[in-house]
């Protein structure tokens, strides 16, 4: 099929290897300048115009067969005249980038005979029928605007998104903290619980200024004596790690880190005489160098016996437990572990210098600085070397802070994958540069866009480690969204237009609509998690569902724009080097390869139409494809019942990273904790929950108002005694209720573990009654009788005219006595366990200042107190329904026994105190919370796109498929929760809440392709479905494959598990659309009215406006439940008879001869040697 190109440019198709008359047309091509371009449309121009009709493709033309028409018209400009609609130059080139018809010697343009060339037999050169006509709508205002105002669309509309950048940079510039991003904390608190309120009210009661300081300053309570970071070093060894090589390691490791000079500076410390020493790691060393009394073999010769003496022990042991596997075995003969560890602790306060009002968070902060600067290089490489064949890993808080922050900006960094993956593909899919780039442009301000209606409109002031992973989910999503659009503009140059603003129009109703549908259901999945209670959801939930709406609101007004403008004015532009031949001359008749010759569908499209169709409806083929994947959904159904929520705490760092597995080995390596794990519980008195009522939605770290039980009082003698009675009940409790409240009793005393105060300062005060002569009688309860002696023996410490008749706070009092050691300088041993569960104020009546020692005060007003109780319960050890369950029993327990005590006790309730998962009353609830949130976000978002899908198609038989397509998509992802090993937790959670949103686009692209197939039957209608959609699904779906590949190399567990959900996700949709969804379309898929909305719509609306019946008949075609169909394609020649060639503007019919093969029609009232009448266009 050679192409020639005259002197004039003109491109000239004839076609050899044909009959005699084909040669003839060929031969006239040549000589009289027949012009036929890429879509086939045939023109003679010479001095005087002629026309050349078709009839199946045998051409018929004789020279001096058609007679000349004399004085044509210069007919009205169209899109393929090389002018737009409104009659302006378009640069010689039509709107679909093809060489437009030549004018003739006077000027006019000839009229065309379009014949679509899709297909091309080499025998008979059979052609496809013509293309559909465009039903008669009008075009929408908006295509209009763009098709007619293109530039001006196309720069205003860009301007919209150039302001998100100018206006985010302004705020940026003007200190506004427009993305106030917090990646070391994740808010899951329920901020309206009582278990969060009442650990919030207890953990920052001294922050009202009310309430009197307690001396914790290093000068009282000793320099570096408490607990501040501790670092642990796992080793674990491939074997046995209690040998005498691998100990000696060890103590290298130990050894090298306390070396360093500023250890002594920020270790823990022992006060011997005034003489602060580093208190030793606790590691199996210790055993061996002596520093343990009993134990002593510094060249580890008889590690069997230390160890094996140690385990007799119970003190040792429990020492020995906390540093050895679970599944170690220690004896006289043997002595085997795969695991140990080393604890460093590192001390507070501390006395810096002159810098004494540090607060105890600048002394944290200076310990991370300390630990990054001196350990974590040396950490590193251990933990990449690992010691004398054994792996080393550790943690720290405060490393892990500091470790969290980094790796979150080096794991976003993976979007640059993502990012540059989805360019590429969206280059190779659009074929343009200009579209791509202006595609992700609006893909990376729609982010800009959504965080200024975030931010500035919602007011949320939260940007966490979850919102991160709107900025993958928008790039698969925007990408979806432009494929849609731009292969429906590409279909709809297979149909017939009379101008760009229809086929604008035609375009933007069938893509917008799918976008819709498919931009709602998954705004109605993210917008699930806005019902959780934990704000880091929540939040999330709100951004992710405001992203996805701005992309779409971008993708259906500036996207079209884009569009246009590439379609008039970049079209045919290239980059020199990379489309050389493109616009390359060649001379006349010169060859061509015919496969490049006319329009040929996309190789996806064809084999989806062709091959794919033909299996996956194939009457046996397609009952595999169900049953297959029937068996897998219930395969899947099966694991899917398997989840279970996670007890773990949440864990931030992939599988095999050094946090990961340090936290592993440090949970369920080693039979005992080295620290104190256990859960407690606290009888608080005097506090109300937390108001926070003046806090900002999203300001999770706001402390809110100490509200205070003015009714509390410990002064009243039932109130003491009382509560002294609870405390000892307790603490000798026996029988079930021990073990349905968890209490721990000592391994010494056998009795329940309480730190009661008032059982304290009784004790306390019994001690002292006989250091005076005569002994006096101090013990509770309290009374003006039996302190004024006390007073009167103390007259250096109380002004005795103030402790008159009115005097109120004996209570108080002692019991400032006694936390004071008789006000001696020196702290008693349990001051650091009493001194903080007990609060006091002043009081404006009885409180004045100890004579001796001014700075403190006596007859201060008790504000609260509490109660603490240990129970044998672990932090993490049990799950959330089972933790409930104490949760209640410890309820219903205090209920009672509060309800009982005096009424200045009764507004007493019961917590645990703690940070986040230490909280263990409210991580039970929060996991809670986490389950219901991720069930409910699913059947919130499978009900939402039930009834998104029935609007969308308006056939109830379709939407019942689609949803249960996503719900197996759902199951199947599920599924693989425990196949992986998970648990759900807050992370799964999460994901599983944006399975139904992410699972929803492909079988929504389906159905709707479906229902507004225009065939008859369910497989043609299923062929079209495959035709019309297969390429944006497949494009989709490779598109955010490619992206959620790049998040599988995360090392945040987070981005991770969403890289696999995502995966998982868009892998099952795909599979189940195909494979499932097709075959059962083809099988039951509705077919005319069956499952129609319509009818009955139409039913009711007439009832309603009572409409008479016979005003109830319309257009059948309507009532089926479908719009007038467009098609990208018209069906195979064979199927459709041969059109009727009509004669416009003269009203007559052509007739096509006897055997359909002969000569040229011509129109019935015309003889073959008859003249044309001027202005004459006849039509395939």
């Amino acid at each position: 099929m050679p192409v020639c190109l005259l002197p004039a440019e003109l491109r000239i198709l004839s076609f050899l290897d044909l009959d005699d008359t084909s040669k003839i047309l060929r031969d006239a091509a040549c000589n009289t300048h027949l012009f036929c371009y890429r879509r086939a449309t045939l023109i003679l121009a010479s001095p005087s115009s002629w026309r050349i009709m078709a009839d199946n493709w045998s051409f018929r033309v004789q020279q001096g067969r058609l007679p000349p028409i004399e004085n044509a018209p210069k007919p009205v400009p169209t899109e393929y005249d090389g002018m737009d609609k409104q009659g302006h130059s378009n640069g010689g080139l039509d709107n679909n980038g093809y060489s437009p018809p030549p004018g003739d010697a006077n000027g006019t343009t000839s009229p065309t005979v379009d014949i679509e060339q899709e297909k091309i037999d080499p025998e008979g050169l059979d052609p496809p029928p013509a293309k559909p006509e465009h039903p008669s709508k009008p075009p929408l205002l908006l295509c209009s605007f763009i098709a007619n105002k293109t530039k001006t669309a196309f720069f205003l509309f860009l301007g919209g998104h150039i302001f998100f950048v100018v206006i985010s940079s302004i705020l940026i510039l003007a200190g506004v903290d427009l993305i106030p991003i917090e990646f070391q904390q994740v808010p899951l608190n329920i901020d309206n619980d009582d278990t969060y309120l009442r650990n919030f009210a207890w953990r920052y009661r001294d922050e009202d200024p009310l309430i009197l300081s307690v001396n914790t300053s290093a000068a009282f309570v000793g320099e570096r004596t408490k607990d501040g970071d501790f670092l642990q070093i796992f080793f674990k060894g491939g074997g046995n790690v209690l040998t005498k090589e691998r100990l000696q390691a060890i103590e290298d490791v130990e050894n090298d880190l306390t070396g360093k000079p500023e250890w002594k500076n920020f270790c823990k410390q022992t006060i011997t005489n005034g003489t602060g020493t580093c208190v030793k790691p606790i590691s199996l060393i210790r055993f061996f160098d002596c520093s343990m009394e009993g134990f002593c073999d510094p060249d580890f010769s008889d590690i069997k016996g230390i160890l094996y003496n140690a385990s007799l022990q119970a003190s040792k042991n429990e020492i020995l437990k906390g540093l050895v596997a679970k599944s170690s075995e220690i004896s006289p003969t043997v002595a085997t572990s795969d695991v140990t560890r080393m604890v460093m602790f590192t001390g507070v306060p501390r006395i810096p210098g002159d810098l004494t009002s540090d607060s105890i968070d600048d002394q944290y902060e200076d310990i991370m600085d300390f630990l990054v600067d001196n350990f974590k290089g040396d950490l590193e490489s251990l933990n990449s070397d690992g010691v004398a064949g054994m792996k080393v890993f550790y943690s720290s808080y405060q490393l892990l802070l500091d470790a969290i922050f980094d790796q979150v900006f080096a794991d976003m960094a993976l979007a640059v994958g993502s990012f540059l993956f989805i360019f590429l593909f969206m280059l190779f899919q659009t074929g343009s540069l200009f579209l791509t780039s202006l595609a992700i442009t609006t893909i990376m301000t729609s982010f800009l866009g959504c965080n200024l209606i975030y931010r500035i409109v919602f007011d949320f002031r939260y940007f966490g480690i979850f919102h991160v992973l709107s900025i993958f989910i928008i790039l698969g999503i925007g990408a979806d969204n432009i494929f849609v659009f731009n292969d429906t503009w590409r279909g709809t140059a297979h149909e017939n237009h009379p101008n760009l603003a229809e086929r604008l129009s035609s375009c933007y109703r069938r893509a917008s609509k799918s976008m819709m549908n498919t931009s709602l259901t998954t705004f109605a999945a993210f917008m699930s998690n806005f019902l959780s209670p934990l704000m880091g959801v929540n939040t999330f939930g709100i951004f992710s569902a405001t992203l996805v709406m701005v992309n779409f609101l971008s993708a259906i007004i500036f996207f079209p724009s884009c569009v246009m403008m590439y379609h008039k004015y970049w079209k045919d532009w290239s980059w020199p080097c990379f489309e050389p031949c493109r616009r390359i001359r060649i001379y006349p008749c010169a060859p061509k390869d015919k496969s490049k010759t006319g329009h040929r569908p996309n190789a996806v499209v064809r084999f989806f139409k062709g091959p794919f169709h033909r299996v996956i409806t194939h009457k046996i083929f397609r009952w595999i494809f169900i049953l297959v994947c029937v068996a897998m959904a219930g395969t899947f159904v099966y694991f899917a019942t398997k989840t279970e929520i996670s007890k773990e705490p949440l864990q931030l760092y992939r599988e095999g990273h050094n946090y990961y597995e340090a936290a592993k080995l440090d949970f369920d390596a080693f039979e005992l904790p080295l620290d104190d794990r256990n859960v407690k519980v606290m009888l608080m008195f005097g506090l109300k929950n937390q108001d926070r009522g003046s806090c900002h939605k999203s300001d999770f770290e706001c402390k809110g108002k100490s509200v205070f039980d003015n009714a509390f009082d410990m002064n009243p003698k039932p109130a003491q005694t009382q509560l002294m009675k609870l405390c000892e009940e307790i603490e000798t409790m026996q029988g079930d209720l021990v073990n349905e409240l968890r209490l721990k009793k000592s391994a010494d005393t056998g009795l329940v573990e309480i730190d009661c105060f008032v059982v304290a300062l009784n004790t306390y005060l019994e001690s002292q009654e006989t250091d005076y002569t005569p002994p006096l009688s101090l013990s509770l309860p309290t009374s003006e009788i039996n302190l004024i002696p006390f007073f009167e023996n103390n007259t250096d410490l109380y002004n005795l005219t103030h402790v008159d008749t009115n005097f109120y706070r004996y209570f108080e009092t002692m019991n400032s006595y006694w936390l004071n050691n008789g006000y001696t300088g020196v702290p008693l041993p349990e001051y650091g366990t009493y001194s903080i569960l007990v609060g006091q104020s002043v009081d404006d009546f009885d409180t004045a200042p100890i004579l001796s020692d001014p700075s403190k005060k006596y007859g201060t007003r008790l504000r609260y107190a509490a109660v603490e109780i240990t129970l044998s319960l672990l932090h993490s050890s049990v799950d959330f329904e089972e933790g409930l369950e104490i949760y209640n029993n410890w309820e219903k327990f205090a209920d009672e026994k509060i309800a009982n005590l005096p009424p200045s006790l009764q507004g007493g309730v019961q917590f645990t105190p703690g940070l986040n998962e230490r909280n263990a009353w409210h991580e039970f609830k929060r996991q809670e919370a986490l389950a219901g949130s991720a069930f409910q976000g699913i059947w919130i978002g499978i009900s939402l796109a039930y009834v998104v899908l029935a609007f969308a198609t308006m056939n109830l038989i379709i939407a019942l498929m689609a949803t249960i397509i996503i719900l197996l998509v759902t199951i199947s992802v599920t599924a693989f929760i425990p196949i992986l090993g998970w648990e759900i937790s807050v992370i799964e959670s999460i994901n599983l809440s944006l399975v139904v949103g992410l699972a929803v686009d492909y079988v929504v692209h389906f159905s709707e392709a479906y229902h507004t197939s225009p065939q008859k039957h369910r497989t043609d209608k299923v062929r079209d479905m495959l035709e019309h959609m297969g390429v944006s699904v497949i494009s989709g779906a490779f598109s955010t494959l490619g992206a959620a590949s790049f998040m599988m190399a995360a090392q945040i567990q987070f981005f991770l598990q969403f890289g696999v959900f995502l995966f998982l996700t868009i892998g099952f949709s795909l599979t189940y659309s195909l494979f499932l969804f097709t075959p059962l379309l083809s099988v039951i898929g509705p077919e005319g009215n069956t499952g129609s909305m319509l009818p009955a719509a139409k039913y009711i609306w007439n009832k309603v406006i009572r409409r008479k019946k016979v005003d109830q008949k319309g257009d059948t075609r309507k009532a089926k439940g479908h719009d007038p169909p467009y098609t990208s394609e018209p069906r195979d020649i064979e199927d459709t008879p041969m059109q009727e060639l009509k004669t416009q503007d003269v009203g007559h019919k052509s007739a096509n001869t006897a055997n359909g093969q002969g000569s040229a029609p011509y129109p019935s009232s015309v003889s073959p040697d008859a003249e044309i009448p001027s202005g004459t266009v006849i039509k395939l």
